[in-house]
C-alpha cells in the first residue's frame, strides 16, 4: 500500500466517522478527484498500452482527425460563423485536443475558432499545456494562441460552437442503489472495525427517488445498479452555456431499457488498474479507476428539458463508417504504402464491431440550430428517440 493510498484512506475514514456514512458517489469523488491524492491527480500515465486502460485516443490521431472533420461540418451547418468555440470538458492528457487542433489547422484555417479546455485540476492543466506545446516528428507545433483553460464550463459566457465530452460522463461519480425486498435503498459506505463496508440506507434525495421511478420493473432481487445525477447536471450546465451550437458526448453506455436490463443484476460499475478489472472498491483507493456506463436516455431527457434538441444517437461503428467514409474511399483508391496501412489499421480498430465499434456510443444534441439532414457521423444511425425509448 502506497503512502498516498494510506493517506487518502484516512481522509475518507475521518469523513465517515464525522458523518456516520457517506454515499458511493461521495466515496468515488474522493477516490478519483481528491485534488492531491485522487486517481485523476496522479502524474503517471493512465491511458494507452502502458496505462490502466486503452481508449480511442490511444489508437492514434485518426480518432481526433475524424472528429475534427465532423466539427467542421457542424460549423458549416451553423453558417460558418466567424466566432466558433470548441469546449472540451475533461481533456485528460490533452492528446485529443492536440489531434483535433492539428487537423483543424489543415482543413479549416479560415475558421475563427477558439479552443477551451474545462479542467478543474491544476496539475492536469499543466500537463495539457505541455502536451499542446510539444512537437513530434510528423506534426508541427500545435498553435496554442487560441487555447485557454477554465476550471468548469460554468465559467464561460454562453458560446457559439460545440461542447465536447469524450469519455467524460462515465468518469463522473454516481449514486449506487439496490432493489431488495421490493424496495430501493442507496448503497453507502461505512466503517466496521476500521474497515470500509457497504450499507443499505433509505433514499433521502428526492431527485434520486424521481430517477429510480423511471427504472422499469419487475426486476430480480437483489438488483444493484447506478443512477448518475451529476451526469445529468452536467448536460444541463452545458446547455446553459451554449448560446447556439452542439453538445457531442462519446462514452460507454446504453439506452435506459438496456442499462436496467433484468440480466444486469450487478450494474455497470467497474474498477480498473493496469488494464485489469478489479473486484474490491476498497483496495487501491486513489490508484484505481472507478467508472460506470452512461444512461443515455436520462442524458437525452435532461438535455431536452434544458432546451436542446436530440440530433443523433449511434454506436462508434456506425459513426466511423459515416464520418470516415470519404477518407476511406480516398485511401482505398490510392496505392499501397505506410500511410495507407496505418490508416486502415487504425480505422479498423475504431470501427470494427469486434474491436471498439460497439463499445462507445455517440450522442449529438443541438441548441438553436437549423434542421438538417443526417450529418456524416449519423448517416447510418437509426432514429435516435426510438433507440432511446423517448
Amino acid at each position: 500500500m502506497s503512502n498516498r493510498n494510506t493517506e487518502l484512506q484516512q481522509i475518507i475514514r475521518e469523513e465517515i466517522v464525522r458523518l456516520g456514512r457517506i454515499t458511493c458517489e461521495r466515496f468515488t469523488e474522493l477516490a478519483l478527484y481528491h485534488p492531491r491524492l485522487g486517481y485523476y491527480s496522479q502524474e503517471c500515465l493512465r491511458v494507452g498500452r502502458r496505462g490502466d486502460f486503452i481508449t480511442n485516443v490511444s489508437v492514434g490521431r485518426l480518432f481526433g482527425e475524424i472528429l475534427a472533420d465532423q466539427i467542421v461540418e457542424l460549423w458549416e451547418l451553423l453558417g460558418r460563423p466567424t466566432e466558433f468555440t470548441i469546449v472540451e470538458a475533461g481533456a485528460e492528457s490533452g492528446e485529443l485536443a492536440s489531434d483535433l487542433l492539428g487537423r483543424l489547422t489543415q482543413v479549416g484555417p479560415a475558421i475563427g475558432w477558439s479552443y477551451v479546455i474545462a479542467e478543474p485540476n491544476e496539475l492536469k492543466q499543466e500537463q495539457q499545456k505541455a502536451r499542446l506545446h510539444r512537437k513530434s516528428d510528423e506534426q508541427e507545433l500545435v498553435p496554442t494562441r487560441s487555447v485557454r483553460w477554465v476550471r468548469t464550463i460554468e465559467e464561460l459566457e454562453p458560446i457559439t460552437g460545440i461542447i465536447l465530452g469524450n469519455e467524460l460522463l462515465d468518469a463522473i461519480p454516481t449514486c449506487v442503489v439496490e432493489f431488495l425486498e421490493d424496495r430501493w435503498r442507496e448503497v453507502c459506505v461505512t466503517l466496521e472495525n476500521d474497515s470500509f463496508k457497504f450499507s443499505l440506507e433509505p433514499i433521502k434525495d428526492p431527485r434520486l427517488t424521481a430517477r429510480i421511478a423511471k427504472i422499469p420493473l419487475p426486476l430480480p432481487q437483489p438488483y444493484r445498479t447506478e443512477v448518475n445525477l451529476a451526469a445529468t447536471d452536467w448536460i444541463r450546465d452545458a446547455a446553459r452555456n451554449l448560446r447556439r451550437g452542439f453538445i457531442l458526448m462519446i462514452d460507454y453506455g446504453y439506452s435506459r431499457s438496456d442499462y436496467y436490463s433484468p440480466l444486469r443484476t450487478e450494474g455497470t460499475l467497474a474498477l480498473y488498474r493496469n488494464q485489469q478489472q478489479q473486484e474490491n472498491m476498497f483496495e487501491g483507493i486513489g490508484e484505481t479507476d472507478i467508472t460506470a456506463h452512461v444512461d443515455f436516455t436520462a442524458i437525452a431527457e435532461a438535455g431536452l428539458e434544458a432546451g436542446c434538441q436530440l440530433i443523433g444517437f449511434t454506436d462508434q461503428h456506425h459513426f466511423m463508417v459515416g464520418a470516415g467514409e470519404s477518407r476511406m474511399r480516398s485511401f482505398e483508391s490510392s496505392e499501397g504504402g505506410k500511410r495507407r496501412d496505418q490508416f486502415l489499421r487504425a480505422y479498423k480498430t475504431l470501427m470494427h464491431p469486434e474491436m471498439m465499434g460497439l463499445a462507445f456510443k455517440y450522442m449529438l444534441m443541438g441548441k438553436n440550430v437549423p434542421a438538417t439532414e443526417k450529418l456524416s457521423g449519423f448517416r447510418y444511425a437509426s432514429e435516435a428517440k426510438k433507440m432511446l425509448g423517448l
